[in-house]
């Protein structure tokens, strides 16, 4: 069987999503300078982290955010819960990330590091879609593919060799989506899919 359509191949990218085990991640807000607004950073909190950390609200207000380490195992939640002073944690937000590739280039060696990439339920669905449908997509053919898809991977993706001050690699290098298109394998083994590429005559 093959995807004859775009559509096709987003039915499939839905239905899948439903099943998918995914880690979530709740928005915290944090003070640090010389940023003047509050800087927010994702926090991966189990199911039963987050029902302590309601309690807390609950039964400490505003101050609940003195007694984190009360209820998790990590042995400091403000290292790895906030970016600078922690102020709040929105537990109605629950956002998820994906797992892409960096592979940094130095002279005849490759080095690779993952690196997490916040998209949507929608923006995911439709990057597996591509997937689908482009047996051989990459970030260079989806920018045809979908413009505003990748440049919002892209800004994203960005945030690991950019900061505000300067660079934090020098070297060239590329991303890969590795969880996606291992998501993607899934699909087509579970549909009896065959691997197809819809090129575009265009070829990087």
């Amino acid at each position: 069987m093959m995807i004859e359509t775009f559509e096709q191949a987003l039915q499939l990218a839905n239905e899948f999503l439903t099943t998918k085990e995914r880690k979530n991640y709740y928005v915290t807000k944090g003070i640090c300078e010389p940023y003047a607004d509050y800087c927010d950073y994702l926090a991966p909190l189990t199911d039963d982290e987050v029902k302590k950390i309601r309690t807390l609200k609950e039964q400490y207000g505003a101050d609940f955010i003195h007694h984190l380490n009360d209820v998790t195992e990590l042995e400091d939640a403000y290292i790895d819960w906030f970016y600078g002073d922690p102020v709040d944690i929105d537990l109605d937000d629950i956002r998820h990330q994906y797992t892409f590739t960096l592979r940094e280039v130095n002279g005849e060696k490759v080095s690779s590091r993952q690196v997490l990439v916040e998209l949507s339920d929608k923006e995911y669905v439709k990057l597996l879609a591509w997937h689908l449908y482009d047996g051989h997509l990459v970030m260079n053919t989806l920018f045809y593919r979908d413009e505003n898809l990748c440049r919002r991977i892209m800004r994203e993706t960005m945030r690991y060799v950019c900061d505000d001050c300067a660079p934090l690699i020098s070297n060239p290098f590329v991303f890969t989506m590795d969880e996606a298109q291992t998501d993607a394998e899934e699909i087509r083994k579970a549909n009896g899919l065959i691997k197809d590429s819809a090129y575009l005559g265009l070829f990087f």
